[in-house]
């Protein structure tokens, strides 16, 4: 799955969950960890050097 989609289904899976009975919450709210955790893995991550360039541009 790409970035978008994994982000489109755990946003769905937080909203699910608002609605439903505690053990499904519980299992909604689980996934949507799951796929936030597989979009950090797919995510570039910046480099400190590149976030202290940021930090001094502003």
């Amino acid at each position: 799955m790409d970035l978008a989609t994994l982000k489109e289904q755990a946003e769905r899976c937080r909203r699910l969950a608002k609605q439903a009975d505690p053990f499904t919450e519980q299992r909604l709210l689980d996934l949507a960890r799951e796929y936030e955790a597989r979009i950090a893995q797919l995510e570039p991550k910046s480099s400190a050097a590149s976030q202290r360039r940021r930090k001094d541009e502003t």
